[in-house]
């Protein structure tokens, strides 16, 4: 199959960054939100000198308390509420309610593949302007085919 570059490109964008959204999409639909309390805030292993901090947060779910780490970053005195979102089936897997919280790691994980592919994409000697992309089951499985001023 022949494609041109930007249709190459931009299924490639589709294949690698829709699951991580649509996964995250239906974490969310599904989810149920919550009111948490801020217990404290700790601190991981050290790792080469550098300690990574986190906040400990705890919520009802039916007659259990529910512990997780949370986020390193949040300043709050002991006993503050804290927006949760959790699944019903898994609770101890919750997260704080905040935009940064919740989408981060799937915009970091989206993210470096998206620049990966727009690097590939706008360098010129890599897949060249014009240029046409083959895809085969055969190796090799993609070609790079170059422009001919016959092409429509």
């Amino acid at each position: 199959m022949v494609m041109s570059r930007t249709k190459f490109f931009l299924a490639l964008f589709c294949l690698f960054v829709t699951p991580l959204v649509l996964h995250k999409s239906i974490w969310l639909l599904q989810s149920k939100t919550t009111a948490g309390i801020y217990a404290f805030r700790s601190f991981g292993p050290a790792l080469d000198q550098i300690r990574f901090p986190y906040s400990v947060i705890y919520f009802m779910h039916g007659k259990d308390t529910i512990w997780f780490k949370g986020p390193g970053y949040y300043h709050l005195q002991e006993g503050a509420v804290v927006p949760v979102r959790y699944l019903t089936g898994n609770p101890a897997g919750a997260r704080v309610d905040t935009f940064k919280s919740i989408w981060f790691d799937t915009i970091i994980y989206g993210g470096i593949p998206f620049l990966i592919l727009l690097v590939i994409f706008l360098h010129p000697e890599i897949v060249p302007f014009r240029s046409k992309v083959m895809v085969s089951r055969r190796k090799p499985f993609v070609r790079v085919v170059p422009y001919s001023p016959g092409w429509q």
